[in-house]
């Protein structure tokens, strides 16, 4: 059986400047031409999807990348040499990128991996990721800066149509699909928030009320049942589009649940929560829903109660479906 030649795998021996643990003697010269400084430039150089450049103490180039220089609608990188960021950037981002540096060179601690924005010869912003270094010389003085930056334009644009269809999605899951008015999660929700926004300012000595209001459609199940279920659909969202349309900017209006609504209105006493109920009630009566060019007539009753120190959301709400009830007792088509 032959012997195995260890001189391909074994330690290097105590001459080898390859400085690489393993290689075999014979294969030095191949490192070390590879390795050469010359090569290693002209690849990180040429060949780099990441821009790299050199300045000096002034912020100027004096060694750049290609993908540095096409980056300006340049194909020479000596073309950038003596130029700086003044000469391609906005004003704020070149002064933001000479501060940078000289924060890099007078602390000598490198700043890694920032997020910057910047615009290319073709006029498209785009995002990168940098990071500056100090640049010294071979005694240790600094005598400029060097940096290298990455292109994250696709991630960041990723990154915010993610945000935009999260931010859609949470706000769906506040919306009431039927009639594009809060749904009744959230509307327990900013009740709650109400009342303890509420309290505090009372706490504080401040004169503060609101209201909440609960209405539904008079004799619904019988729209459905005359008219079919479709027609019941049209009438629920028929009421909560006139809701939305005749509320205040201030006040927020949910659907509670089948025919029902609920209003929170903000800043606002007694009188002005049966006054402000009043008006729809009279809006909804005096606009019947057109369904197959044939009048639907509609009417509303409300409950009306204003904001007396409870505590918690579902003692407000029986108190105003006491009152709702109250107005179908009474005849519907009224408010109490």
């Amino acid at each position: 059986m032959m012997d195995c030649d260890t001189s391909l795998n074994g330690p290097a021996s105590s001459d080898d400047k390859t400085g690489l643990p393993g290689i075999a003697p014979s294969y030095k010269h191949l490192y070390n031409a590879l390795l050469s400084d010359s090569m290693i430039i002209d690849t990180l150089l040429n060949n780099s999807d990441d821009t790299i450049y050199f300045k000096n103490l002034d912020s100027e180039f004096i060694l750049n990348s290609r993908t540095h220089v096409i980056q300006f609608g340049v194909n020479n990188p000596s073309e950038l040499v003596g130029t700086s960021d003044a000469d391609f950037y906005p004003e704020g981002f070149a002064r933001q990128s000479r501060q940078d540096e000289l924060q890099v060179m007078r602390t000598g601690i490198p700043i890694i991996n920032k997020m910057e924005q910047g615009m290319n010869a073709a006029g498209d912003v785009l995002s990168f990721s940098t990071s500056k270094y100090p640049l010294s010389d071979t005694n240790g003085k600094i005598i400029g800066t060097w940096g290298t930056s990455r292109n994250m334009t696709k991630l960041v644009q990723a990154e915010e149509e993610l945000a935009k269809v999260n931010a859609k999605l949470r706000t769906l899951t506040l919306i009431d699909d039927m009639t594009g008015l809060y749904n009744q999660r959230h509307f327990y929700d900013s009740l709650g928030m109400t009342i303890k926004l509420y309290s505090r300012k009372r706490m504080g000595g401040l004169s503060a009320d609101f209201c909440l209001v609960l209405l539904d459609i008079d004799r619904f199940k019988m729209v459905n049942d005359t008219f079919g279920h479709m027609a019941g659909d049209a009438a629920i969202r028929y009421v909560g589009g006139l809701i939305m349309a005749h509320t205040r900017t201030s006040d927020a209006a949910f659907r509670y649940g089948g025919d029902e609504f609920s209003l929170i209105l903000q800043d606002t006493d007694l009188t002005a929560g049966m006054d402000l109920a009043e008006r729809l009630r009279r809006i909804v009566e005096q606009n019947p829903l057109l369904i197959d060019e044939k009048k639907l007539d509609l009417t509303i009753s409300l409950g009306v109660v204003c904001f007396d120190g409870e505590t918690i959301a579902g003692e407000l709400v029986q108190k105003a479906d006491t009152k709702l009830y109250q107005a179908k007792n009474e005849g519907r088509n009224r408010v109490c």
